[in-house]
């Protein structure tokens, strides 16, 4: 780790709900907020990359989000054909 005369500030604003969020689940993890988001800077720059998943809260990618709630949506409005089992 750096000596500390060579660390530097980052500062960045969130909105308060996720700040509390993040820190409940740092907390979780047993980390503080810095710590934790120094582990995410740190690997970033390890590996040249940033590993992320843009999923809802219910786990749904933008796509599959937009796709169920246009099948929502048709079953809402009655646009729907009921088909029977068919069974051999």
């Amino acid at each position: 780790m750096p000596k500390t005369e060579e660390m530097t500030n980052f500062t960045f604003k969130m909105d308060r709900k996720t700040r509390n969020s993040y820190s409940k689940l740092c907390d979780d993890f047993g980390l503080s907020m810095s710590s934790a988001t120094l582990a995410l800077v740190r690997q970033a720059v390890r590996t040249q990359s940033m590993s992320f998943s843009m999923r809802d809260e219910n786990g749904f990618t933008p796509a599959q989000a937009a796709e169920l709630q246009k099948r929502i949506d048709e079953i809402e409005q009655g646009n729907v054909v009921r088909h029977d089992l068919i069974e051999e």
